[in-house]
């Protein structure tokens, strides 16, 4: 018997092993028709310093604020043009910011009026995502949402190639930009990414990748208003190689922000962190 164990063992070290040598291949999430996963997300920054200058006097104020995302995907049958199909449903996109001024608290929501609701999503052979709505919301009031769910579908974090440890590549970051802040929106960044270690228990085996995000941007106006950001942030991601479900991102850095004219400006600095949490879902439901 302990024979038996110790070449169970020897055998899953040499698996280990030989993955870990040979390398691995990312691809789409293997999900079967019906299978649901769920998406929370939550950016906030909290003890952000916000700084006004006008005609000379700078005065301080402290800033926080909080982006929440929870969404619901289901796998549907492809069409039969070879259009991948599926559903989402909407629990919550929120965002509430509170400023202090002279201990005076000033706060603000954002709730989206697609909250609560479910719609049909579409990629078509050439790889145009549509959504069908209902058409009970004007398509201008949502469009905001729109672009971010279409944003994160479009996304292409991973290499096609093989990887190895140790092993690192470029990504788009757009997504992030959209969810944290809309400073950022002319902000030039670049995502990288390294696959450090290929982590195994008795349940699965997971990549575990380092992620840096940086960047900066600016909008000058010809009456002298200027905007413009700056963004770092660092942390990891694990994907689960059976299912190839990207399970967890976690961030953490700094946004820096500046708005207004020499005279009359308002500075921000901003400790962000950002974490998106996936999984499937069993039965109905949340």
């Amino acid at each position: 018997m302990k024979h038996q164990m110790l070449s169970l063992l020897l055998f899953g070290l040499a698996s280990h092993l030989a993955i870990a040598a040979e390398g691995i291949a990312f691809g789409p999430v293997r999900a079967q028709p019906g299978e649901r996963v769920r998406l929370t997300s939550r950016s906030e920054s909290r003890d952000g310093v916000l700084e006004i200058t006008r005609d000379g006097k700078t005065s301080k104020e402290t800033m926080r604020f909080f982006r929440e995302r929870e969404l619901c995907w289901t796998f549907r049958d492809p069409a039969a043009d070879g259009s991948v199909r599926g559903m989402v449903e909407i629990t919550k996109m929120d965002t509430f910011t509170t400023t202090t001024v002279g201990g005076r608290e000033e706060k603000t929501e954002d709730r989206s009026p697609l909250n609560g609701r479910m719609f049909a999503m579409t990629k078509s052979p050439k790889g145009e995502w549509s959504f069908e709505l209902d058409g009970s919301i004007p398509r201008q009031r949502i469009q905001k949402e729109i672009d971010e769910l279409t944003v994160y579908l479009k996304r292409r974090w991973y290499p096609e190639r093989m990887v190895k440890v140790g092993d690192s590549w470029e990504f788009d970051p757009s997504w992030i930009r959209m969810i944290l802040q809309r400073d950022l929106e002319r902000a030039q960044l670049i995502g990288t990414m390294k696959l450090r270690q290929i982590r195994h228990t008795a349940k699965k085996t997971t990549a575990v990748i380092d992620v840096s995000v940086r960047g900066s941007g600016g909008n000058f106006q010809a009456d002298g208003t200027e905007q413009n950001a700056r963004i770092e942030l660092k942390g990891q991601v694990t994907v689960d190689l059976k299912t190839m479900l990207d399970e967890s991102l976690e961030l953490d850095g700094v946004l820096e922000t500046r708005s207004g004219r020499v005279s009359e400006s308002k500075k921000a600095n901003l400790p962000i962190r950002l974490v998106v949490n996936k999984s499937f879902v069993r039965g109905a439901g949340f």
